[in-house]
C-alpha cells in the first residue's frame, strides 16, 4: 500500500491497557492492516473523532495488528478523551502510516533524545535496530513512573526527570545532552519531543558540537496550545 494514499482504514480495538500514569498503549487490528509496510519510528493519524496524530509502537502485519502509545495529559481535549475512553470493540479510524525520521543507514553511531512522547517513536527505532551498531541517548519524563519502557533486548538509556520544571523549552533535557559524552566523530541524532525543546537540542548539536545540520533529525511531537499539532503534514 503507498503512503501518499491516505485513505481511512476501519480498524478495532483489540486490548488497552496502561503503561505509565500518563500513557495509554492501546492495539488496533484490522484486514487492511496486514498490507502496510511501515518503517521504525512512524505515526499514524486517528480519528477521534478530531484527527490526532499518534505515534506507532509497533505493527505486526503476521496478525494484522498496530499498537499505539498515547500520552494523556490534565487538560484534555477529544485525542485524550478518546484515549481514555476507548474500549476493547470500539471501531476506530486510522490513515496510514507517516514517517518524518528513520534510520540512517550509513550513521556510525545513533543518538536519541526526547521526551517521554517522542521516546515512543524514538525506542521503536532502536528496536528495530541491530543490537552490535553503537546507540547513545537520554530521555526526560516528570517522575520515574513516567519512564517509558522499551521493548528488545537493549540495555536501557538513562532518564532525567523534569519535576515540576517546565516542558517546554525544557532546561533539563538540555542539560543532559551537554553533559553526554558522545564519540568525537558526529553520527546520527534522532531528536523527538516538545518543539521548543527539540530546536535547542538541535541548536546545541550543530552549534555548540560541530555536528552537520544533516545529521540531526528532528520530530515535534507536541506544542503547547496547538491541538492536533502535525495532524495536517503528509510526510511519507
Amino acid at each position: 500500500m503507498s503512503f501518499a494514499r491516505r485513505a481511512p482504514l476501519t480498524t478495532k480495538v483489540r486490548a488497552v491497557s496502561d503503561v505509565t500514569p500518563h500513557m495509554r498503549q492501546i492495539e488496533l487490528v484490522g484486514p487492511e492492516l496486514r498490507r502496510l509496510r511501515c518503517r521504525p519510528g512512524a505515526h499514524v493519524v486517528v480519528h477521534c473523532p478530531e484527527r490526532r496524530v499518534y505515534s506507532l509502537w509497533r505493527h505486526d502485519p503476521g496478525v494484522a495488528s498496530m499498537t499505539l502509545r498515547v500520552a494523556v495529559h490534565d487538560t484534555g481535549g477529544p485525542g485524550c478523551t478518546w484515549a481514555l475512553g476507548v474500549q476493547v470493540g470500539d471501531r476506530v479510524t486510522v490513515e496510514p502510516p507517516r514517517s518524518k525520521i528513520t534510520l540512517a543507514d550509513a550513521a556510525p553511531f545513533h543518538l536519541f533524545i526526547g521526551d517521554e512522547t517522542g521516546a515512543v517513536p524514538l525506542l521503536a527505532m532502536r528496536a528495530a535496530m541491530s543490537k552490535s551498531l553503537p546507540a547513545y541517548g537520554v530521555f526526560e519524563s516528570p517522575t520515574a513512573a513516567d519512564d517509558v519502557p522499551g521493548f528488545g533486548a537493549f540495555d536501557p538509556f538513562p532518564w532525567v526527570h523534569r519535576g515540576s520544571a517546565p516542558a517546554v523549552a525544557s532546561a533539563v533535557l538540555l542539560r543532559a545532552v551537554q553533559d553526554l559524552e558522545l564519540p568525537a566523530r558526529p553520527g546520527t541524532a534522532y531528536v523527538a519531543g516538545e518543539s521548543s525543546t527539540c530546536r535547542l537540542i538541535q541548536r546545541h548539536l550543530i552549534e555548540q558540537r560541530g555536528w552537520p545540520r544533516t545529521a540531526v533529525l528532528v520530530q515535534p511531537q507536541w506544542a503547547p496550545d496547538r491541538p492536533g499539532f502535525g495532524a495536517g503534514r503528509t510526510d511519507n
